[in-house]
């Protein structure tokens, strides 16, 4: 039995350790078999970057995504197959992919209970194409023919295929620095007008948007790669970026976490105006 003293240790460690946020992270669903699947590479990232994450499966009642959203300190929007076209007004193009309408309406709801909350969203891939949508913005349905590059890499997924230049005067500049870097790729979708309130933040050498941002969220990111995958210093940055908004999230009183959330800025990253919690 453990004694007082060592008890009285343990609770002074667990007090002074620093609280790791709470990712979500939504996951793929082969309806077929029945199963849910997620590359590990998620939420390994999420981990190193020094949060927790938690696996969000498609759930039958998309009311419950308030609920959940209420517990998270930040979403994770993954990769995966097609979204319905009919979210964005077009019907269904001959090259099409998969859609999984039960995913396409659970991850509507809950980035929209995130976004109602100003979490901090990260958007990957397919995550990318349903914030835009979500804002108001739409989909090429298909890019893979008449285009001047291949935008579905032949290569391993940690390996780069192309390059990107990331804007000026973006968050994502702030984060990686402007110029080129080069990134993976496996879409055969890409926004196409952007949603109200998003910015381009990068573009692949033939205009494909390859990242969307709102510079007016604290934290409200898309890219077109796969940086879970990609092996290259900037995807760490780019996870630690989310996972610090994140935990900045985690400080400020609760209170404020209602749109608009003052003083939590993108710019400064701030708690300005908002009581941390005691």
């Amino acid at each position: 039995m453990a004694s007082r003293q060592g008890l009285e240790e343990q609770e002074k460690v667990n007090t002074a350790a620093p609280r790791r946020p709470l990712i979500g992270i939504t996951v793929n669903r082969d309806y077929d078999r029945g199963r849910l699947w997620l590359p590990y590479a998620y939420s390994r990232r999420i981990e190193e970057a020094g949060a927790l994450p938690l696996l969000l499966p498609p759930m039958d009642d998309p009311a419950a995504a308030a609920a959940l959203a209420g517990s998270l300190q930040g979403l994770l929007l993954s990769g995966g197959g097609d979204l319905a076209p009919l979210y964005y007004g077009e019907n269904p193009h001959p090259l099409l992919d998969e859609v999984d309408p039960q995913r396409d309406a659970w991850e509507y709801a809950l980035a929209g209970a995130a976004l109602a909350r100003n979490l901090p969203v990260l958007g990957i891939c397919r995550g990318l194409q349903l914030l835009n949508v979500l804002l108001g913005g739409t989909l090429i349905p298909d890019i893979s023919r008449g285009g001047s590059m291949q935008h579905w890499q032949k290569a391993p997924r940690s390996y780069p295929s192309h390059s990107v230049e990331i804007l000026p005067q973006t968050r994502l500049a702030e984060i990686l620095g402007e110029g080129h870097i080069a990134v993976n790729s496996f879409h055969h979708q890409a926004p196409g007008a952007v949603a109200p309130g998003l910015k381009k933040a990068a573009v692949a050498p033939d205009g494909v948007i390859e990242a969307l941002e709102d510079p007016r969220h604290p934290f409200l990111l898309g890219v077109q790669w796969h940086p879970e995958a990609l092996e290259h210093p900037a995807s760490a940055l780019l996870f630690r970026a989310f996972v610090d908004a994140a935990a900045l999230f985690s400080s400020c009183d609760p209170a404020a976490t209602t749109v608009p959330r003052k003083g939590f800025s993108a710019g400064s990253i701030s708690c300005s105006g908002a009581a941390p919690k005691s």
